[in-house]
């Protein structure tokens, strides 16, 4: 494990994934902690009152989110994984990354994106009932156009190669992490009514932390 695990140098940015039945929630620890959580877009016929439906250009089915992620092309990624219930797996097959989401335990590794476009993965550890309804959905983006998103969010953009060096605390350290996941699991009710998988998408092209490697640009 130590052989292959690959931290992210000095300027990184961390991107922290959460898994939860059956969404996730990302954290943005090095600009100013902001949180979004990403549900999967229900099609027109299974939506229900103030519900938003999925359309085209969302992404495909199965794969599409209420909120995507944003990162930016050509910067180190330091992706964090954790979970509040029980385990699951960050996976989006164009970045060759698939990370188990531990409840009580913080995976890391690290990739970077060398092309602007739309990126679909799914969790890739059986976690339940809703186990297919959990997509990823990253919208990579030039770094001036992270800036902004990041600043209309709220947060903040970190000094010139501090990015990476905060400390991510263990999950559970204060007690709030069950209690999050008990709140969750009694409110989520994510994800159609019927238990359909797709294929995923056609792989088109890699990560630059594996060049030789395919992955799904998306939309």
């Amino acid at each position: 494990l130590q052989a292959q695990f690959k931290p992210a140098p000095s300027g990184a940015v961390t991107l922290k994934a959460i898994g939860n039945q059956w969404y996730w929630t990302y954290q943005y620890p090095d600009n100013g902690g902001f949180e979004i959580t990403a549900n999967m877009l229900k099609e027109k016929d299974q939506v229900g009152p103030g519900e938003r439906a999925r359309t085209d250009a969302d992404g495909p089915r199965l794969l599409a989110a209420d909120n995507r992620i944003v990162l930016p092309v050509g910067v180190p990624i330091r992706l964090i994984t954790t979970a509040n219930d029980v385990i699951h797996s960050w996976a989006v097959p164009a970045f060759w990354i698939k990370l188990d989401a531990i409840p009580g335990r913080l995976n890391e590794t690290s990739f970077t994106i060398d092309k602007p476009g739309v990126y679909f993965g799914q969790c890739s550890e059986l976690c339940g009932a809703r186990h297919a309804y959990m997509p990823i959905a990253v919208e990579a983006v030039p770094p001036a156009q992270f800036a902004a998103w990041v600043r209309a969010k709220g947060g903040t953009m970190p000094t010139p190669g501090k990015a990476s060096d905060k400390v991510i605390p263990q999950p559970g350290a204060d007690g709030s992490a069950a209690k999050v996941a008990e709140a969750d699991a009694a409110s989520n009710t994510t994800g159609p009514v019927e238990n359909v998988t797709t294929a995923a998408p056609a792989i088109t092209q890699g990560a630059t932390s594996n060049p030789a490697g395919a992955g799904n640009a998306g939309q």
